[in-house]
């Protein structure tokens, strides 16, 4: 019987099983445009992608009943001079409405929230944290900012947050080395915590724009000077953007940034 059972059991063929990865394709692919990195077999990264890219590209709806609006007037911006938009541009053929600069209304759920998806974009493209809304978005507690689109066409194509500042936080920077100058602290009112303009619209002026409006009505009935404007250690890109707008040079020769921590 022992004998029968060992015989049968020899008797069976074992086969191996193998799992095959296709290993020369990566599934991961990145958007030429937008530049989102992204799971090309994923439906969920897909739709993610689809969402970005557009708001990368032409913004977001803003409707018009949103925010409280202020026209961008004709001799602060390039924009409004500009009478044919740029090739690139998605509305080149199209009749332009009036450019507006909206703050955003604490209280108004609708604006509140169309912003922060906006500021999820923003974030994301300058590797920034994403928890940093509260100053500007928070019904409770004293006024510590606000947040802005500028609005064309219905589109919300730039943003910008600005918070009030606290003399402590006030510092400036070495714009070539990006080194903190200490221990001087200089006092600055208010100062720019990000600042973002749709890939398809950049260099017509638009952030120079959001930040003379802003600056304006961050805190109501103050026109507060450029010079007075402060940047929170601003990018490579946003590090020109400050040298031009209000960059001082120092008696070394270098540039100095308004900037706070």
């Amino acid at each position: 019987m022992s004998g029968r059972k060992e015989k049968s059991y020899r008797s069976k063929k074992l086969v191996q099983s193998r799992l095959k990865l296709d290993c020369d394709r990566s599934p991961i692919v990145k958007c030429e445009k937008c530049e989102m990195s992204y799971m090309s077999a994923s439906m969920d990264d897909i739709a993610l992608h689809s969402k970005y890219h557009g708001m990368m590209l032409k913004g977001r709806h803003w409707s018009s009943k949103w925010g409280e609006r202020h026209h961008v007037d004709q001799e602060e911006s390039s924009v409004r001079r500009a009478i044919t938009p740029p090739m690139s541009s998605p509305i080149r053929g199209q009749t332009r409405k009036l450019d507006v600069v909206v703050k955003v209304r604490r209280g108004h759920t609708s604006e509140v929230n169309a912003m922060l998806e906006i500021m999820g974009v923003v974030n994301r493209e300058l590797n920034a944290p994403h928890d940093e809304n509260e100053f500007w978005s928070s019904e409770h507690g004293e006024t510590r900012g606000n947040a802005f689109v500028y609005v064309r066409n219905e589109r919300a194509i730039g943003a910008i947050t600005m918070e009030v500042l606290k003399p402590e936080r006030c510092r400036w920077m070495v714009y070539e080395s990006r080194a903190i100058v200490e221990p001087v602290q200089p006092v600055f009112k208010i100062g720019v915590s990000r600042i973002w303009v749709c890939k398809s619209y950049r260099g017509e002026g638009i952030a120079s724009t959001m930040i003379d409006i802003a600056r304006r009505h961050t805190i109501p009935g103050i026109n507060i000077p450029k010079n007075l404007v402060a940047w929170s250690q601003p990018t490579n890109s946003g590090g020109k953007l400050a040298r031009k707008y209000n960059g001082a040079k120092h008696k070394s020769g270098n540039i100095l940034i308004p900037c706070y921590l």
